[in-house]
């Protein structure tokens, strides 16, 4: 959850993360009270309409955090952390109580450049590290809070049921966020975003941040309120050393409202003409607008039970700053705030160079020793070695003679449970064919079984021919006779089956089943098979 707040409201946003993105599951505008703090009103609106969140990112106006600006001197990146530090507490510090600082460079306003130091190229943006740039003096905006005063706002926080997940000025959060949405189009810009009772200008050089201003608002009558935002940016510009002489920024506003400008998406109709001008048409500036996708059920959170003024969009504010800190981007943080790095301990360095030179020696002892190990017992290995690969060989020998032997008495072999598997499933049912002899044996790569089986019908004879045929078995009858003294199976017939036994190499494990069954059980169980009376 996003909050922050101004002198008459508080804005909160809560977000679901997605994969890539995240969307608006609930958001309000509520009316701060005087007797409270803007937390307990938040944490009371949130209990009441049961919405839920985990982390809370606390955007801060400058009434709530000290904001600074300092001039540092050239220093490496490393270095500026403490430069800046130093800087707040010569300047604000009284020495008693501990500061927590945390800075965002201002490196849109072009300091005066070392002698003999190369210029920045001004396309440069603000991650990307340039040894030039860390050579000449820079400008920071730095913000600040003694220690006990953060710790009080944790507290705060937790008593709501949350954990502070950051701690940033309301003026930078959203800035990252505009700069990818390439708002910042003209060499000289000023992002204005109107709040209840302020004002807050970013002035920007090219698409890099150059100063931050904030300022009371008088009246939030469009044409008062244009006129003092235009003196605000005239004085401003005036004193920026930056700025070439009739040189005129273009003016954006970040639409928070209908008193800003259009909202995205709203048709132009008649009554609108009539309506009075906004500030983007008073100021003749362009309206930027930060947009969220929202939960299909974002409205089951208690935000349909609000009137539809508190409700209304997101505050953009609050969307573009949580786009910033899910992408890792948030320039100011005071619960993580940069720090310088910590210097060495001389001691430990001169203890890890002589323990790093005793490794080397100790190393360098046991290597030369182990080679000569590994010389001496390499004479030994090569004895063994060859002794043990004419064990190998005398065993190989002896298993390829064993697979040799076993592969000519498997190729004598015919797998006659299969075969008869094959020759059963094609015979009719037992009340309609009797077996009555069965001899089998070997004919060189041909099997042979001679069959005797009686039938109660003649048809059946030619049926069981043409189903061993279609099973690829050669059958030759040899004698069809009629029995009038058997009733049941009145006829008798002989024949003599053949299938070609394939070579070992080319033989495959084969299951064969009954037609319209699913396994051999399930075949074997589907018809009774028909009655052996002798077998040879």
């Amino acid at each position: 959850m996003l909050a922050s707040w101004d002198q008459v409201n508080v804005y909160f946003l809560v977000v679901k993360e997605r994969k890539e993105s995240f969307v608006a599951v609930a958001w309000g505008t509520l009316e701060r009270d005087s007797e409270k703090p803007a937390l307990s009103v938040l944490s009371q609106f949130l209990t009441e309409n049961k919405i839920t969140a985990s982390r809370l990112l606390l955007l801060l106006p400058r009434t709530d955090l000290e904001m600074t600006t300092v001039e540092i001197p050239p220093a490496e990146e490393e270095e500026v952390a403490a430069l800046v530090r130093a800087e707040v507490e010569q300047l604000i510090g009284d020495g008693e109580h501990e500061l927590v600082v945390d800075y965002r460079l201002l490196d849109g306003a072009t300091p005066p450049v070392v002698s003999g130091a190369p210029a920045v190229p001004q396309d440069a943006t603000d991650g990307v590290d340039v040894e030039m740039e860390l050579r000449r003096s820079q400008t920071a905006a730095a913000f600040s809070l003694e220690q006990s005063d953060l710790d009080a706002w944790v507290d705060a926080v937790s008593g709501t049921g949350l954990q502070l997940a950051a701690f940033t000025s309301r003026q930078t959060a959203p800035l990252y966020r505009l700069r990818q949405q390439r708002a910042f189009r003209a060499s000289l810009s000023v992002l204005i975003i109107v709040y209840e009772g302020e004002v807050e200008l970013s002035f920007f050089r090219g698409n890099r941040l150059a100063s931050l201003r904030t300022f009371r608002a008088g009246s939030h009558e469009v044409g008062t309120l244009t006129d003092q935002i235009q003196m605000e940016v005239q004085r401003s510009v005036s004193l920026m050393d930056f700025v070439s002489p009739g040189e005129m920024p273009e003016l954006l506003v970040l639409v928070r409202s209908k008193l800003d400008g259009p909202t995205e998406g709203d048709a132009i109709d008649e009554d609108s003409l009539n309506e009075l001008p906004t500030l983007c048409e008073s100021l003749s500036a362009r309206p930027v607008y930060v947009t969220i996708p929202i939960e299909d059920s974002a409205f089951e959170n208690g935000m349909d039970e609000q009137d539809e003024s508190d409700s209304g969009s997101p505050d953009p504010v609050l969307v573009a700053a949580a786009s910033v800190f899910q992408e890792h981007h948030m320039a100011v943080d005071l619960i993580h705030p940069k720090l310088p790095p910590v210097l060495p301990n001389p001691v430990r360095r001169w203890a890890a160079i002589a323990a790093l030179a005793l490794g080397c020696f100790g190393i360098g002892s046991y290597t030369l020793m182990a080679d000569v190990n590994d010389l001496k017992s390499q004479v030994s290995e090569r004895k063994q070695e060859l002794v043990e690969t004419e064990r190998v060989a005398a065993k190989i020998q002896e298993k390829a003679d064993e697979t040799r032997y076993v592969q000519q008495w498997l190729s004598d072999q015919v797998d006659w449970l299969s075969q008869l598997q094959r020759l059963s499933s094609q015979f009719p049912e037992g009340q309609l064919a009797n077996v009555r002899r069965l001899s089998a044996n070997v004919d060189g790569s041909t099997g042979v079984i001679d069959i005797s089986v009686q039938v109660n019908d003649p048809d059946r004879v030619a049926e069981l021919e043409n189903a061993l045929r279609d099973a690829n078995f050669s059958i030759t009858s040899k004698r069809i006779s009629e029995q009038a003294n058997n009733e049941e199976y009145p006829w008798q017939f002989e024949a003599r089956i053949a299938f070609s036994i394939p070579p070992l190499d080319e033989r495959d494990e084969e299951i064969f089943t009954m037609p319209g069954s699913t396994s051999p059980t399930e075949a074997l169980d589907a018809n009774e098979p028909p009655a052996v009376e002798e077998v040879i």
